[in-house]
């Protein structure tokens, strides 16, 4: 049997990508304000938890539907795909070997249309 991701990195493929890519997201003009007025400590949390299970880890995402948490937001493929480009610049940071990164980055685009909306 493979090994998951989430047992292969643990809190890097959770957490870690989570702090690393709102630290990212945050300091990113074309995105940082999608964010305004955001809880950014609880959305970190939320985004580890969906890693989490996007890594094979346990299934402990609580928080909303994602089209439903994402569709005010108007967010554009061009967004996503920025937002992409930092998920793998902070797995890559953290050390995640390139096709562990391909594989999270598929896992997530399977959720595309939940969140692209405008």
């Amino acid at each position: 049997m493979k090994q998951t991701l989430y047992a292969k990195y643990g809190s890097r493929v959770t957490s870690g990508i989570a702090e690393c890519l709102y630290d990212r997201v945050l300091g990113d003009p074309e995105l940082a304000a999608f964010f305004d007025g955001v809880d950014i400590d609880r959305l970190r949390e939320h985004v580890a938890d969906f890693l989490s299970v996007l890594a094979g880890g346990p299934d402990i995402y609580r928080g909303r539907d994602l089209r439903e948490a994402h569709a005010d937001y108007k967010i554009s493929k061009q967004h996503f795909e920025m937002v992409m480009d930092h998920i793998a610049a902070a797995a890559t940071e953290l050390g995640i070997e390139p096709e562990d990164i391909a594989a999270i980055a598929t896992a997530i685009r399977g959720h595309e249309d939940d969140i692209v909306s405008g």
